[in-house]
Parts: C-alpha cells; sequence; structure tokens
C-alpha cells in the first residue's frame, strides 16, 4: 500500500525496494526456519549423536575448530550488521535531538498517513520501525551464521574421517605374520571393522548434508535472489545524490549483503572439496596387503565418494565459488 503513495521520485523509489527486499528476505527465513524446525532439530541430534562424537584429542580439536570459527563469522557479520544498522536507525534520531533536523523513518515513509497526522504519529512509528528493523537484522545474521555453523561441523566430520581412513590399517598389529595365519586373520578382521566404521561414518555426514540442504534449500534461494536485489539497487542508489550518512550505511550494507552471497559459496566449495579428498584419503593406508573383503569395502567406498558431497540452494544452482562469480557477473 505504502508504494501506491510514494511520491514521483526514483530515489525515494529505489530506497524504498531496499527495505521492501530486506523484510521479505529476513520475514522468509524466519518462517522456513519455523517450517522445518523438525529437520533443523534432527540435524542437531545427528551432530550429539555417537557416530559424529569422539574421544581423541586431535578429532575433538578439530571439532572445536569449527566452532570457533563459526563464532569468529558470527562476531564479523554481526559487528557490520550493528554498524549498518546504527548508521540508518540511531544516528538519525540522536541527530534529530541535536539539531533541527526533519526526522525520516528508517524503513518506509508511510506516505499514505495524512500530512496533519505525521507528528501525531512520528515517534512511535520511528520506533516501530526501528524495533522491526533491528529485528530483521537480527533474523538475518542469526539464521545465515547458523546455516554456516552446520556446514563448518560437515566439513569438520570430512577431516575427521579423511584422518581415519589414512589410519583405518594402524590397527594391523602384526605385519611380517605369513598369510593364513591366526595373527594375520586376527588383523584382517580388525581392518575390516575399521573400514566399515568409516563407511558408516560417511553414509552418516551425507545423511548430515541431505538434512542441510533440505532444511536450508528454500533459504538459500531466498538469499540469493533477495542479496542479488539488493546489491543492484545499493549500486543503483548510489548513482543519485543522498546525505553522507546515507552513503556510509549503503557501503556497510552492500559488504554485509555481499558477504552474505560469497561466504556459503565459499563453504560449499570446501565442502566439494573436503569430501572428494575422501578418495585419495583412502589410498593413503597401507591397502595392499590386506583381504579381499577390505579391498571390496574401501572399493565401494571410494565408488560412493566420487560423487563428491553438494548442496543446491532451491534445487537449482549449486553452493559454490562458480555460482557467486555468476551471480556478480550477471
Amino acid at each position: 500500500m505504502n508504494f501506491y503513495f510514494l511520491p514521483q521520485q526514483l530515489e525515494i523509489f529505489a530506497e524504498e525496494l531496499i527495505f521492501y527486499f530486506t523484510n521479505v528476505g529476513a520475514l522468509s527465513k524466519a518462517l522456513a526456519f519455523i517450517f522445518l524446525r523438525d529437520k533443523v532439530k534432527k540435524m542437531l541430534d545427528m551432530l550429539e549423536s555417537e557416530m559424529f562424537q569422539t574421544d581423541n584429542p586431535e578429532e575433538v580439536k578439530l571439532i572445536e575448530k569449527a566452532k570457533e570459527k563459526s563464532l569468529f563469522y558470527w562476531k564479523i557479520t554481526f559487528g557490520l550488521s550493528v554498524s549498518a544498522n546504527t548508521v540508518n536507525v540511531f544516528l538519525p534520531f540522536v541527530l534529530h535531538l541535536i539539531f533541527p533536523i526533519k526526522l525520516e523513518f528508517p524503513v518506509c515513509r508511510y506516505s499514505f498517513i495524512p500530512e496533519q497526522y505525521e507528528a501525531i504519529f512520528l515517534y512511535p512509528a520511528y520506533l516501530y520501525q526501528s524495533i522491526g528493523i533491528t529485528s530483521h537484522m537480527l533474523y538475518n545474521v542469526n539464521i545465515d551464521t547458523f546455516l554456516l555453523g552446520v556446514m563448518f561441523l560437515a566439513m569438520a566430520q570430512l577431516d575427521i574421517l579423511d584422518r581415519k581412513l589414512r589410519k583405518v590399517t594402524d590397527v594391523c598389529l602384526n605385519v611380517d605374520a605369513p598369510r593364513g595365519s591366526i595373527d594375520k586373520m586376527i588383523d584382517d578382521q580388525n581392518a575390516v571393522l575399521e573400514i566399515n566404521k568409516c563407511i558408516k561414518h560417511y553414509d552418516a555426514v551425507c545423511e548430515y548434508c541431505k538434512l542441510i540442504q533440505e532444511a536450508f534449500s528454500g533459504i538459500l534461494f531466498v538469499l540469493f535472489s533477495s542479496g542479488s536485489c539488493k546489491i543492484c539497487m545499493c549500486l543503483f542508489r548510489f548513482t543519485m545524490p543522498a546525505e553522507t550518512q546515507y552513503f556510509v550505511f549503503l557501503t556497510l550494507y552492500i559488504v554485509v549483503m555481499t558477504l552474505q552471497i560469497m561466504v556459503p559459496c565459499w563453504f560449499g566449495s570446501r565442502l566439494i572439496e573436503k569430501s572428494s579428498q575422501i578418495t585419495f584419503a583412502v589410498y593413503d593406508c597401507d591397502w595392499t596387503p590386506r583381504c579381499r573383503r577390505f579391498k571390496s569395502n574401501l572399493r565401494l567406498l571410494v565408488e560412493r565418494a566420487n560423487r563428491p558431497i553438494i548442496i543446491k540452494g532451491g534445487k537449482m544452482f549449486l553452493l559454490s565459488l562458480a555460482t557467486f562469480t555468476a551471480v556478480c557477473i550477471k
């Protein structure tokens, strides 16, 4: 309704569109997170399962490192988002209180309100919009960083699996035992048990990544669609005159929007790369003297790992740096 009453000025229309896409994106993410909470819960339960938990100090360190990376990225995104939100919402209000400057609404202009009632609704409407846009900022930051957090943990599990596969034959203690001896049979049996555990671990990681795609496929589609539109509108708004504080806000906003698209693509590529490395890790163990059953299971794992783990947005585009490059070019 507000679009119908907007003044016929292109810069005003562009500003309204920026926040329209922001609101649509934040609302769709929040709704998707609510409706798909069962899949998210199942995903978190998998992370707490015995398959993904370990007592090995090196493997625990890999998981802790993934958590630290997730927290670090959250701090960066939160800091940039709060800075942009402060410049757009709180700074104009402070300047309005100190200097005789007209206060503009931070989200939309409410052009449908008659001029004689503007002064009455100015502060309540400004407070309402400030709370709304700040809430949307928090939705965006937390949902986007949650997605990256579960991807970090998926990559940590692939690193753990890589380490296990390279040492899968270390359970064989009687290396020089003659073929057909009891010691040789015990070693082969232990090696088969270990490779079977690795196969089950790989299956669990694939299932976990499948849950990520099912839970976040729609969110990724909205993220890329609305993010691309917002970046385009911000760049278009740069070509028109505005106050310095608004240009500062646009600059920070574009940085955050670009990060929201680039970072998932970057780690989507990393996930593909790490899953592809599994086939190389398999043959790094001492597999040649092992029994036929071990080699058969090894071959099965290699065949499965030849298809790297991927995550798609909206079941349409691959989450990778190639996709990010295509979005930037277009």
